[in-house]
């Protein structure tokens, strides 16, 4: 079994963030920052609320983002959940050997490495796992334990 830490953020797909930003404000979220992830062709933002919960608005980062083929066949809305795991290699090992299937390649961003199981293994929602910077790790272990 995978032991998972949190739940990391959901992720919403946006053309832009004239219409997210002003829904997730009525609900309490705040902007974080924001950043192009160059290996998965998005650009992202991050927002928080007082309780802890992270959503993430991500957008297509230039003409070749497979971020537009989703968008125009689903239109914007949920992504991705994005789950914290201890171990990245060890989370993904057990996926593939309980007959599940990975898609893409690990990659970092500024919270973590991170790997997405394909929503063909999870009946049809696109699950992120991430392994936090071991800074970041750190502060979510001492958040978790107030």
């Amino acid at each position: 079994m995978i032991k998972i830490r949190a739940l990391e953020h959901v992720s919403w797909a946006a053309g832009d963030l004239e219409k997210a930003g002003p829904v997730l404000a009525l609900f309490g979220f705040a902007p974080t920052g924001g950043e192009d992830i160059p290996a998965q062709h998005v650009t992202s933002s991050y927002f928080a609320s007082e309780c802890g919960m992270r959503m993430e608005v991500i957008r297509p980062l230039g003409a070749d983002s497979q971020l537009h083929r989703f968008l125009a066949q689903r239109g914007p809305g949920l992504h991705h959940v994005c789950l914290e795991v201890d171990d990245l290699e060890d989370a993904c090992a057990q996926v593939v050997g309980a007959g599940g299937q990975l898609v893409g390649e690990t990659f970092s961003d500024s919270r973590g490495l991170h790997r997405f199981v394909h929503p063909k293994s999870t009946g049809g929602l696109l699950i992120g796992l991430i392994e936090l910077h071991p800074e970041l790790k750190q502060a979510a272990a001492a958040e978790r334990a107030r």
